[in-house]
């Protein structure tokens, strides 16, 4: 009875070895209805089927500065942001007030972030200079898109100060454009945004663009700023394209995540890349080659390792 006894203790003493907790794996991506949200779902269900006893979980984050700060505190292991707030994360700049050095680029060219600023109809409005003195829902507080409103109102001619800004996620943004407490509503996320599709079921909308003039001198200013053109087929009830501006987007990894485990990461992803692919329009044309291209900060070395190893890392 007693070699019983004690051959069950050491079972029960060994069993935290057998069910050890799987590491957790978070990844920043957006308020729901952008296209990170869906994407970064998709990412974490890869990285939890592939690799083995690593369990990755999408959070809710306000999106491309916060994810810039949660991942330079450590507080995620990865990160959506758009490029150019990646390099002022990295170089300390505005907005941020320190310098993020552990900020590591998984890969570039994700998809692209568009302004996109919803009306309706019924309210006059046709383009986005029109804005000055109007209600305007911009976004939740907090989101990287709020860097590029200023930048592009600068350039038109007016300020936050010349609005009334409300902070809103997205969705919530729309619902308080169809109750009308709100003039317009920006979605900075890369199109078609499921939010826009579903609201213009129901609702008269209008998208307000940039003249074409307003585009040369926003580009001239900010080259960062890719021109652009939303198509009058992206949503029910638009009658013609809409000149716009986008942002390219990457996905950023904490530096002290070892090389090994990044380039299984980066493995699992082009492994499956059409789930990636499948899990928002805007990232179809997603593949191997523009993974590398336009990053600005640098590679994680795991990264570098599976480039290297498919034959298209062509950096020093």
């Amino acid at each position: 009875m007693r070699k019983i006894c004690l051959l069950f203790l050491l079972i029960l003493l060994s069993l935290p070895i057998f069910a050890q907790e799987k590491k957790v794996i978070s990844i920043g991506t957006a308020p729901p209805g952008g296209a990170w949200y869906g994407i970064g779902g998709a990412l974490a269900d890869v990285i939890t089927k592939e690799l083995e006893g690593i369990k990755a979980v999408a959070e809710v984050t306000g999106a491309a500065i916060e994810n810039v700060k949660l991942l330079g505190t450590k507080k995620i292991d990865i990160g959506f942001t758009i490029n150019d707030i990646a390099k002022q994360g990295y170089e300390g700049k505005e907005p941020f007030k320190e310098k993020y050095s552990n900020l590591r680029t998984l890969v570039s060219s994700i998809q692209k972030g568009s302004l996109q600023v919803v009306s309706l109809k019924g309210l006059g409005l046709e383009y986005i200079s029109e804005l000055k003195g109007k209600r305007v829902a911009v976004g939740p507080a907090g989101h990287g898109s709020l860097k590029n409103l200023r930048e592009i109102f600068e350039v038109l001619g007016f300020t936050f100060n010349d609005i009334k800004p409300v902070y809103l996620p997205y969705e919530q943004s729309l619902t308080a454009l169809g109750d009308k407490k709100v003039d317009a509503a920006v979605i900075y996320v890369a199109p078609p945004a499921p939010s826009i599709k579903e609201f213009a079921i129901t609702h008269d909308i209008k998208l307000l663009g940039l003249k074409e003039e307003e585009l040369n001198a926003l580009i001239k200013k900010y080259p960062n700023y890719i021109p652009d053109k939303l198509s009058k087929n992206l949503y029910k009830g638009m009658d013609k394209d809409i000149i716009t501006v986008s942002t390219a987007n990457v996905i950023l990894v904490d530096a002290d995540l070892s090389e090994e485990l990044v380039y299984k990461i980066t493995s699992a992803i082009f492994k499956n890349i059409e789930k990636i692919r499948a899990s928002h329009p805007s990232a179809k044309d997603f593949n191997l080659q523009v993974a590398t291209k336009g990053a600005s900060v640098p590679f994680h070395p795991g990264a570098i390792r599976f480039f290297k190893e498919q034959g298209v890392w062509t950096q020093n």
